[in-house]
């Protein structure tokens, strides 16, 4: 061991010993105050960031909304056709039927019927009544009669039904609109 070693800390080595000690609490001082000065700055920043994170959860989740209407509407307008064949099938069926031919008519109802509820599962309304007053914005003018005892732009007859989902028109009704002027 060396001479500095067996003084018991007196000396040089001694006076070392304290400037490092001091050097380390005067370095704890300055980095205790840069993270006071750079707190605010990286608060900041993450809450910048955590608001950017909560505007992507919200634009990806209306996102996903608006594509799951898109595709519900997508699939109505599809199912819409099917479910007019059926309705022109009811409609015009014969006066008089055999038995086999009711029970047949009955089934045919019966997934008429399926398929409307089919379609008001997916959020989707029917519209257009007979004695409702027309609108352009959800009803289209098949045809023009003119019977006194109605109202004027009173919907006389429903061609087909027109469908809507919430404020959205699908598809408008046809209708035939009762035209006194």
């Amino acid at each position: 061991m060396s001479k500095k070693d067996k003084s018991g800390g007196a000396g040089p080595r001694h006076a070392g010993k304290e400037t490092e000690e001091e050097n380390i609490v005067v370095e704890e001082e300055v980095i205790e105050h840069a993270d006071c000065v750079k707190c605010p700055e990286y608060l900041a920043g993450w809450k910048r960031a955590l608001a950017d994170y909560d505007n992507l959860k919200k634009d990806l989740g209306r996102e996903r909304d608006e594509m799951r209407q898109y595709i519900k509407m997508g699939l109505a307008e599809e199912l819409l056709m099917v479910l007019d064949n059926f309705d022109q099938a009811v409609k015009y069926k014969p006066a008089e039927l055999t038995k086999e031919v009711e029970n047949w008519v009955a089934g045919v109802c019966h997934v008429q019927n399926q398929f409307d509820e089919v379609l008001r599962g997916l959020g989707l309304e029917p519209f257009g009544d007979v004695g409702k007053t027309f609108d352009a914005n959800c009803h289209d003018a098949a045809a023009e009669r003119t019977e006194d005892d109605k109202e004027d732009q009173e919907i006389l007859e429903v061609q087909t039904r027109g469908w809507r989902m919430g404020d959205r028109v699908v598809r408008p009704a046809k209708v035939i609109v009762n035209n006194i002027s």
